[in-house]
């Protein structure tokens, strides 16, 4: 089963202590979870061999690498702050902030859709 990670949170910087929660909660406080729920909820009505699970790793690109990531989605606000490390461009899936606030699947979907056509012959 391919594993889908759900980024909610910036690259650590060194030399930085960042302070979770400070100005990163703009909706309300579990939109993560649901987020996560509409998606795999998207994936089972489609039957898809996918899984999407909330980032456990604090963003970090090597654990996510050892656990089987195959697709990021990185929430609002992260493009720039989210260091992708190991992950090649088609690998990341960016939302705005109108997707992640009313659980839009659609990007999501449509990237699946790329890579299951990709390997199609």
């Amino acid at each position: 089963m391919n594993k889908i990670h759900l980024i909610y949170m910036p690259s650590p910087l060194q030399g930085l202590i960042p302070v979770y929660g400070a100005g990163r909660k703009p909706f309300r406080q579990y939109q993560e979870d649901d987020y996560v729920d509409a998606v795999q909820a998207a994936i089972d009505k489609r039957g898809l061999d996918w899984e999407i699970l909330r980032d456990d790793t604090e963003s970090d690109t090597e654990k996510l690498r050892t656990q089987g990531a195959a697709l990021l989605v990185c929430l609002p606000g992260l493009r720039l702050r989210f260091h992708r490390g190991c992950f090649d461009k088609s690998q990341m899936i960016y939302l705005n902030t109108m997707e992640y606030a009313t659980n839009d699947v659609r990007p999501v979907m449509r990237k699946l859709r790329e890579l299951k056509d990709a390997e199609s012959p």
